[in-house]
């Protein structure tokens, strides 16, 4: 019987005992999961969850309203494949108002707009302009940010890019910290002491200043945020690899 094939099962038995560890793998399976199918799992599906309702901004969690959907005027959004929604949302068909309540008159919907706590305004709008189902109710379990969009999804879709920073960043870490360690170590002489002196330097600036100045040089955006992450991981990895 192979080392291997001896390691294995006492690996998942040490593995199972440790209950922190097994949590710890819970959470990352889950965080995975949910960001794969993030726009099927979030209750607001359009790109980046920007739904933007501003009458309803800053609410609670467990906040709950009646919305009135609208037919959008000009051109209906593109169809797209359930490809291109795992990757990237759809876009809203109607539009979104709150309302406190609302009656069926003929072919017509009056409703009272919610405006604020306390404060509403009438509303008629012909059935044509409505969707099929015209009115929803809808419980914003996290609540509101100051735009009105529903929290829980934008927490949702943001795991991918907690985890994309994480995975970029940690690729771009050992690419470099492999590479400066392996030239220290073989090399040795000269090429080690620059190395080192390099590597004592970026070690001497506090982790989160490098990172600022770093995202300061290259710009806004998330790209940027993972590269200035990785720049700033790989000194570990390089002291680690020389020695």
């Amino acid at each position: 019987m192979s080392a291997t094939s001896t390691y294995r099962p006492t690996f998942f038995k040490r593995l199972w005992k440790n209950k922190a560890g097994i949590f710890g793998l819970c959470i990352i399976v889950i965080s995975i999961i949910m960001a794969v199918f993030a726009y099927f799992i979030a209750p607001d599906h359009s790109p980046h969850a920007n739904r933007i309702i501003p009458e309803i901004a800053n609410k609670n969690p467990g906040f709950s309203i009646k919305l009135l959907r609208l037919k959008k005027t000009g051109e209906p959004p593109p169809a797209t494949s359930t490809f291109n929604w795992l990757l990237n949302g759809r876009e809203d068909a109607y539009t979104f108002i709150p309302i406190s309540s609302y009656v069926l008159v003929d072919d017509s919907i009056f409703a009272q707009k919610f405006v604020d706590d306390g404060i509403n305004e009438p509303l008629s709008i012909g059935l044509i302009s409505a969707a099929d189902k015209p009115v929803v109710q809808k419980t914003f379990y996290l609540g509101t940010d100051k735009f009105g969009r529903d929290m829980a999804s934008r927490l949702i879709i943001g795991t991918r890019v907690s985890l994309s920073v994480g995975c970029i960043a940690l690729i771009i870490s050992l690419a470099i910290g492999i590479v400066l360690g392996a030239l220290a170590g073989y090399f040795g002489g000269w090429v080690n002491n620059i190395i080192m002196w390099l590597i004592n330097t970026i070690w001497s600036i506090p982790t989160l200043l490098l990172v600022f100045a770093i995202t300061l040089l290259l710009g806004k955006g998330f790209w940027q945020v993972f590269v200035a992450v990785g720049l700033t991981m790989w000194v570990n990895v390089a002291r680690l690899v020389r020695g």
